[in-house]
């Protein structure tokens, strides 16, 4: 946040979650769409003034640049009006990764090498806990009748639109889930209707949401 818009930013104010909360069938759905799932880190300026940022799972699709980013590789992209979009993959892990960057700072410290801290100047943008995405839902459920009725009702109540419902044959009544794929939207309207989701009888567990990366993921 420093480096990329000079905000100073609590990491406790910061929306993590990682991959403990990921399920088989969260892949299985996102191989459907034809993308896959990616534990990223965003910053993104969402107004003027205004910057927010995330860590989460994450659906990417298959002609995204970070599809292919495996294993201990790490990837970072800058977006900005002038270069657009620029990616920049390395190893970030594995042991000849990880000695060369201690041995790089312990020379560097023998040394008495010193470098001018990379960060913008202290900006006066405010860093706000929500931002607006195209979201993927994952809801576990005891059948019975009106379930889908029951969501149109709870995502109406919020605001959200609903693009699609994905919903796989059911193989055990014991894992039975299914996704909606929601329109653009924000996080604090997602909350809420996973919070009243998961107040129905039918409901299961915690519901499930990461966001979709791209606008144009559907392309």
């Amino acid at each position: 946040m420093r480096l990329a818009y000079g905000v100073e930013v609590d990491e406790d104010e910061i929306d993590c979650r990682g991959i403990t909360e990921l399920t088989k069938v969260d892949f299985e759905y996102a191989k459907m769409l034809g993308g896959t799932i990616k534990l990223l880190g965003v910053a993104e300026r969402v107004a003027d003034d205004k910057i927010a940022a995330f860590v989460s799972p994450c659906y990417v699709t298959a002609d995204d640049p970070l599809f292919a980013v495996v294993g201990a590789t790490n990837a970072v992209e800058v977006l900005s009006k002038n270069l657009v979009s620029s990616t920049y993959i390395g190893q970030g892990a594995g042991r000849f990764p990880t000695a060369n960057s201690c041995i790089n700072d312990i020379v560097a410290l023998a040394k008495g090498d010193s470098t001018a801290l990379p960060f913008n100047p202290l900006s006066k943008d405010e860093f706000v806990n929500d931002y607006e995405s195209t979201f993927f839902l994952r809801i576990q459920y005891n059948d019975k009748v009106g379930i889908t009725r029951q969501c149109g009702e709870v995502c109406e109540k919020h605001g959200v639109s609903i693009h699609s419902i994905l919903q796989n044959p059911i193989t055990s009544r014991q894992d039975a889930a299914f996704a909606i794929i929601t329109e653009k939207v924000s996080l604090k309207a997602i909350k809420s209707v996973c919070d009243d989701l998961k107040e129905l009888d039918w409901c299961k567990d915690d519901v499930f949401y990461m966001p979709v990366l791209r606008e144009d993921w559907m392309r």
